[in-house]
């Protein structure tokens, strides 16, 4: 073992440098940041949609509470209309989640894989028409196109928080790696007309496009440990 270590010093010195860099991280491991509630904006600019009401969500007005991943810090409700078509939006700003909506979706629709849509540039999200209503669920990431999936969230978070500059932050024990966060959109579009329901599903695609790029550049500020 000593003429290995003789014959090979750089290897040593990457052994030494890991094991110091493995127990400072398990010292300095930063605390879990407390995410305040967000106090969502009472209007947001739609394009084509005339803004009707907005009202905070509490924590009863949750559906399927059990299958929510992670914690709901706040929430709000949005209602517009265009003509005699109506859309109703809820917002959901969820901490420590792993931005998985699967068990969610299948509740409601009984298959993920029939209803997991994607656009290019803005990401993945769920839809599916029942009568005259369409509805899309979907988690906006703090950095990145919008994800269903834990796997699909893990991706992004792993790309873009990397990109980021957090890695440092959590070295110095002042940042967790990941921002595991999101804001859990759920759209729903009513209409009274005869649209077909492929025509719904791609005005409410549009709509949502046009929702994701606002929030894009308007995600809460990230929380900070104390």
């Amino acid at each position: 073992m000593i003429r290995w270590c003789r014959n090979n010093p750089l290897a040593v010195v990457w052994g030494i440098t890991v094991l110091v860099w493995g127990v400072a991280i398990a010292i300095f491991q930063p605390q879990i940041p407390q995410v305040a509630p967000y106090p969502f904006p009472q209007v947001i600019p739609l394009a084509d949609w005339t803004f009707t009401d907005s009202q905070p969500l509490t924590p009863d007005q949750t559906p399927d509470s059990q299958d929510i991943p992670g914690e709901v810090v706040s929430g709000q409700r949005y209602d517009y209309h265009q003509g005699d078509t109506h859309l109703h939006i809820e917002m959901r700003y969820l901490a420590q989640t792993n931005g998985d909506l699967k068990a969610l979706i299948k509740h409601q629709t009984g298959s993920l894989g029939t209803v997991l849509k994607s656009v290019e540039s803005v990401g993945e999200f769920s839809l599916f028409t029942q009568g005259d209503a369409s509805q899309l669920d979907a988690c906006i990431n703090p950095q990145g196109t919008s994800t269903v999936t834990s796997d699909q969230f893990k991706r992004n978070r792993t790309l873009y928080d990397w990109r980021s500059g957090r890695f440092l932050g959590w070295i110095l024990g002042q940042t967790p790696l990941h921002d595991n966060r999101c804001l859990w959109t759920r759209m729903t579009f009513s209409t009274s007309s005869d649209a077909t329901s492929a025509a719904q599903a791609q005005a409410l695609a549009s709509t949502w496009k046009d929702w994701h790029q606002w929030w894009q550049s308007h995600f809460p500020p990230s929380a900070k440990t104390p």
